[in-house]
């Protein structure tokens, strides 16, 4: 699940990654200039990456 989530997340234009040992882990690294409105903008992806991933 993890891995559709990072899918659905990058055809949205954020970019995360896996980890873990079973890679069911996201990895979020913000970019070093970080302001409300981008984690507004990650909050409001991952919102849709979540609902596209568990329908």
């Amino acid at each position: 699940m993890a891995l559709d989530v990072v899918n659905a997340l990058r055809d949205d234009g954020v970019l995360v990654s896996t980890t873990g040992a079973n890679e069911d882990s996201l990895k979020v690294r913000p970019p070093l200039v970080c302001e409300a409105e981008h984690v507004d903008l990650f909050l409001a992806s991952m919102k849709r990456a979540l609902l596209k991933v568990t329908g």
